[in-house]
């Protein structure tokens, strides 16, 4: 049954990039979990960019989600194109990550869906997306921070050592901030998935009242596996085409992949994630390195990997990753900025390391301790089911979905 505000079901229009169906990335698993339930009590349109015929399309129909595709050319990610795309950025005020996903074809859709579905509630579901109803003032408008995208682009920066790379991701830093901050200007209100990301987005927005969201798991889909039958398999998983996965994958390969090699020889590690570009898809060639690029499963590589590694050293939100890890009860070896954002413990839920050579010497000791893993593993689990279910998530989303529309989002 639909949830009524003064006997009226909510329309919530949702603009992102696409549609949240297959679920094999974070932003994916977090949107569609969240949004099929919302879909049973509020009436929700979701524009993105895709072919109305698609398998993402039908799963939403058939969820009670109204989707509307929108068709566009990919801008290119490599090549001469892409090169030329990253130049001519830099005579506009805003920052690629927004003109790259802006058109006026989705602009046309935008305001025609305004005008004909009327929805109670717009709700960007990137921050990007803001772009296309910021300066609105006829509806609520409501943005949903997946990360605080400056705090990524900082991190970029700071992680980048070729000189013409780091200017270029300075500038993109310094674009990023502005937009974020004059989006949340003009919104009635914000959610973040992490207490530190709502702390970074009301630093300039203390007029908001950002709800924190946090990420969750699909308890009954990712549930608990006997210990593997081999110890010398190591896990990632995450999106091979996003910058901070790939970050993960150079740092843990050049640099504790070696210090863990001259211990145990015979070690492996699987990095499963969709689209690996070249540059990932080479470090495969290296002895004990898998890269598997898009799969349709993740948990089979889960179950055979004695230890999950989490080693990124860029980042924002928080990682799904390390609660699907959690609620499958494997131990898990993080950086600190990989698990930003959880309600976990170091030595009580995960094993927390940031730099190479104690990444490494804190896996080593895992693989040497079953009893070790057991407890974290049984911890971790304990965890995610006190705090990180869907359900609950959902519905103090649709409450505060409820606040903002009736004028509470802000102070």
């Amino acid at each position: 049954m639909r949830k009524q505000l003064n006997n009226v079901v909510l329309k919530i229009l949702i603009l992102d990039e696409e549609l949240p169906y297959p679920t094999n990335t974070g932003k994916r698993i977090r949107s569609f979990n969240l949004y099929r339930r919302l879909g049973t009590t509020l009436r929700i349109r979701y524009i993105g960019y895709g072919d109305s015929d698609s398998a993402a399309a039908k799963v939403l129909r058939a969820e009670g989600i109204e989707p509307i595709l929108v068709s566009r050319r990919m801008p290119p990610k490599q090549g001469p194109a892409f090169y030329l795309s990253l130049l001519t950025n830099l005579l506009s005020p805003l920052p690629y990550i927004v003109t790259s996903h802006y058109s006026k074809s989705y602009q046309d859709v935008v305001l025609a869906s305004l005008a004909e579905f009327q929805p109670d509630l717009v709700l960007c579901e990137w921050t990007p997306y803001a772009i296309y109803v910021m300066k609105l003032l006829s509806v609520k408008k409501l943005v949903s921070a997946h990360n605080v995208e400056a705090d990524i682009w900082q991190r970029y920066h700071e992680n980048e050592t070729n000189l013409l790379r780091r200017w270029y991701i300075w500038e993109q830093w310094r674009k990023v901030q502005l937009f974020e901050q004059s989006a949340l200007t003009w919104v009635d209100g914000a959610t973040a998935v992490s207490d530190l990301d709502r702390i970074s987005l009301a630093k300039h927005h203390p007029q908001l009242r950002i709800a924190v969201i946090p990420n969750g798991v699909d308890l009954e889909y990712f549930r608990p596996l006997p210990p593997p039958t081999q110890a010398h398999h190591l896990v990632f998983t995450g999106s091979m085409d996003w910058r901070p996965n790939q970050d993960a994958a150079h740092y843990f390969i050049r640099e504790i992949l070696p210090i863990l090699k001259q211990v145990r020889p015979d070690l492996e590690c699987t990095f499963v994630g969709r689209n690996p570009p070249i540059d990932i898809l080479r470090l495969g060639e290296i002895s004990g390195v898998h890269i598997t690029g898009t799969v349709a499963d993740v948990r089979p590589y889960v179950e055979r990997a004695s230890v999950y590694v989490v080693p990124l050293r860029i980042g924002g939100g928080s990682r799904l990753k390390i609660l699907e890890a959690l609620a499958m009860e494997r131990p898990v070896v993080s950086t600190t900025i990989g698990a930003e954002g959880l309600d976990v413990v170091h030595n009580q839920h995960i094993m927390l390391a940031d730099d190479p050579r104690t990444f490494a010497q804190t896996v080593l000791r895992l693989l040497n301790d079953s009893n070790r893993c057991q407890e974290l593993a049984t911890e971790g689990r304990r965890l995610v089911e006190q705090r990180y279910g869907w359900d609950a998530l959902a519905e103090r989303f649709t409450n505060y979905i409820n606040d903002v529309v009736q004028g509470k989002g802000c102070c």
